[in-house]
């Protein structure tokens, strides 16, 4: 018997910590559940970042969450050290939301990014992606010297981020879609393939499809620092950015 897909909580309330939700399923070494609140990137959207972690209390045991990941049957799977929790199993589950708010900052400073890249007319060669500790990696190819371009982009993405601006989500049919999304390294046609609609993020000009937990408002990215461009692949660089 196949189990029902998961509820993502998080794509509807981002700053959601609980949920009280039903063992479905074991396996890929791992269990589903019903609905969840932890998130991991849909690899369909191209928006590389770590996954959330946090706890399940179920059968009475107290399980870390180490990892959340889609397994080859699209399916979104929970594991963790300690004992599989049995199958009908009521489970709480409980987000670390601090590690979420350091990473929802680090993806919507990385978004306001990629729309200063793109108002600067620079070519993006690899996804923008989110690592460990709030930290943002882009990469990004200019007409004119790093040296000189990246300073502009990054007093840009500093208009961008104190801007008055809210964090916007909706469904968008994939036409409409493509009239109004920022350019970036993956064609929007590569971007989650025969799905007839797209979850786009909006802020201010900003427009990019995105399944990721993002902040409320810009200004919530909050304090922010980049270290100097080095050099990449293909004539390129690559920006680190940090969330403080």
């Amino acid at each position: 018997m196949t189990s029902p897909p998961t509820q993502r909580l998080y794509l509807e309330d981002a700053r959601r910590k609980t949920a009280l939700a039903t063992v479905t399923a074991h396996a890929s070494g791992g269990f589903l559940l019903d609905k969840t609140v932890f998130h991991t990137p849909d690899w369909r959207y191209h928006h590389q970042q770590p996954c959330d972690r946090g706890h399940v209390i179920a059968d009475g045991h107290k399980l870390k969450i180490h990892k959340v990941a889609w397994d080859q049957r699209a399916r979104l799977i929970h594991r963790t050290d300690g004992p599989m929790p049995s199958i009908g199993a009521k489970a709480q589950l409980h987000l670390d939301a601090d590690r979420r708010l350091v990473q929802a900052r680090a993806h919507t400073l990385m978004h306001l990014l990629v729309q200063a890249l793109s108002e600067c007319r620079a070519q993006m060669l690899a996804q923008p992606e989110v690592v460990g500790g709030g930290e943002v990696r882009v990469d990004a190819k200019f007409r004119e010297a790093p040296a000189t371009a990246w300073p502009k982009v990054l007093s840009r993405t500093k208009q961008l981020v104190e801007a008055r601006v809210d964090v916007v989500t909706q469904w968008l049919p994939r036409d409409d879609a493509a009239r109004i999304v920022t350019p970036q390294a993956v064609p929007l046609g590569e971007i989650a393939p025969g799905e007839p609609t797209l979850r786009i993020v909006r802020i201010g000009a900003s427009a990019l499809p995105c399944d990721a937990p993002l902040v409320s408002h810009g200004w919530e990215v909050g304090e922010w620092r980049a270290a100097l461009p080095q050099p990449a692949k293909e004539g390129s660089s690559r920006l680190r950015a940090k969330v403080v």
